[in-house]
């Protein structure tokens, strides 16, 4: 039985309450990665997400990449959204449980987006040192065990293992890329032979986007008949 994490990145989105709704329903742990400007625009969604259990991470405010900014406005960036993501717990009177942040992109500072090459490879910088630095500095972590032996766990934002792309069947993206259908998504889901290696766990990133509420929960059910193992964190 593969055991993964499910991590969700954009939120919130006009589906998030039906998202969480679903998640709920199937009793799967998630990591909602909150962009701080849609945070500020439409909060309620994260409340409610909040209040029924679901970890909230920091997802940048403005989602620009890191390698496009100075080290001290990557730094307000993600400063500004984390004030954001306190309030929200404030509001709600609960207390965060966990500080966790995801690069938009996966661009650590270097300018390499790696979600969109789908390589789990890091190049270490002086920029991407700093970066990581300050997150230590500020008490961010990955709350992931059991990682395969490649995977690099003293890095102090969240990475993954798999990517599940779903972002390419958006309006915006839908017929640029190769994967252009749910199908296709599953399809990439059963050729990942190291996805479906039960000797460690996962690190699954979703997207919280317009239009892929019903492939996401199309998805989810489609691993759990593969008898997938939701983490909590």
């Amino acid at each position: 039985m593969p055991n993964a994490y499910l991590t969700i990145d954009d939120s919130p989105s006009a589906h998030t309450v039906q998202l969480v709704d679903f998640l709920k329903s199937r009793n799967i742990p998630a990591i909602l990665f909150v962009r701080g400007a849609l945070l500020e625009q439409n909060p309620r969604p994260i409340e409610y997400a909040i209040q029924n259990g679901i970890l909230n991470g920091n997802h940048s405010y403005a989602h620009k990449p890191a390698g496009d900014m100075e080290p001290q406005e990557w730094a307000d960036d993600l400063e500004l959204c984390d004030h954001l993501i306190e309030a929200a717990y404030s509001r709600v009177n609960i207390t965060r449980p966990a500080k966790c942040y995801r690069f938009p992109y996966i661009d650590r500072g270097d300018g390499v987006k790696l979600e969109q090459i789908d390589t789990t490879t890091l190049k270490e910088t002086n920029t991407t040192s700093i970066l990581q630095q300050y997150l230590h500095d500020q008490g961010f972590h990955q709350p992931f065990k059991n990682m395969p032996p490649n995977y690099p766990t003293r890095a102090q934002d969240c990475l993954y293992t798999f990517t599940s792309r779903d972002w390419m069947i958006t309006d915006t993206h839908r017929g640029k890329h190769l994967i252009k259908t749910t199908d296709d998504l599953i399809s990439r889901i059963d050729n990942d032979q190291a996805l479906n290696n039960e000797t460690h766990n996962h690190v699954i990133i979703m997207h919280d986007q317009p239009g892929l509420l019903d492939p996401f929960c199309t998805i989810i059910d489609y691993l759990l008949e593969k008898q997938f193992k939701f983490l909590d964190f």
